[in-house]
């Protein structure tokens, strides 16, 4: 067990100096600001105070979402605080009972119960911001922040969306899979998701729309050699795909 803090503690103020921390954040002061984060957050870790360490969480999700250019930065802040929190864990458990097993969850189970959240309301509620969200939890995929397993129950939704002819859902994937195919190291996880087959047995269905197979397709390449593109300009992709400029790029 922890030990117990005789000082008076206030877990709301906690998390407003948190949030204030994060509203600094940018990629010039990362260290210094994530060394500051680290410190309040082993601090709520040896209190026990995991309330506070799951409103960082859900916040940093909602920020990755809200700021898609800085996904990636919250995304390695992440790993760092799952890392230093890890071996804070390790450290008090060993003093406290002789055992390395911590009686708390995870850093890293707390942030895929705040992924879980987010996207289950973004599913429900058909919410554009279901693309920034498999995005970043693709970034977390890539920091090895999130495994693979616990990922797996989120893309199986998806797919059994995109098999009912759900466009969203097909673009999710589409945005997830090649989120993680950026890094040399993301094609090996993405065989662990199984993405080739299943991907495959998506487009065996007659009722996903043009744009949804055009997208997977493009994804499914990315275990094979490039595809030809047959058009005699990328306008013309577009308006028969019926694709954004964001979406565009699967074929560059």
């Amino acid at each position: 067990m922890w030990n117990s803090w005789s000082s008076q503690y206030d877990s709301r103020l906690e998390q407003r100096r948190i949030c204030g921390l994060l509203n600094k954040l940018n990629v010039t002061n990362f260290d210094s600001v994530a060394t500051r984060l680290i410190e309040r957050l082993t601090n709520c870790r040896q209190r026990g105070v995991v309330e506070t360490i799951e409103a960082f969480a859900d916040s940093i999700v909602l920020r990755a979402v809200e700021d898609t250019q800085r996904s990636s930065l919250y995304a390695y802040l992440c790993r760092r605080v799952d890392r230093e929190l890890e071996m804070e864990d390790r450290r008090w458990t060993w003093l406290n009972d002789g055992t390395r097993e911590s009686s708390h969850p995870s850093f890293a189970s707390i942030l895929v119960d705040a992924c879980e959240s987010r996207f289950t309301q973004a599913l429900d509620e058909r919410a554009a911001h279901l693309f920034p969200l498999v995005e970043f939890i693709g970034d977390l995929l890539l920091d090895g922040v999130l495994p693979i397993a616990d990922v797996q129950d989120l893309v199986h939704q998806l797919f059994t969306l995109a098999e009912q002819g759900e466009e969203g859902s097909a673009i999710a994937l589409s945005r997830l899979y090649r989120r993680v195919a950026r890094e040399q190291e993301g094609v090996y996880i993405l065989e662990q998701l199984g993405a080739s087959g299943s991907i495959e047995r998506v487009l065996e269905e007659d009722i996903i729309t043009p744009k949804a197979r055009y997208l997977l397709m493009a994804v499914v390449d990315l275990f094979h050699q490039e595809l030809v593109d047959v058009f005699d300009s990328a306008g013309l992709r577009n308006e028969i795909y019926n694709l954004d400029n964001s979406e565009q790029e699967v074929s560059s």
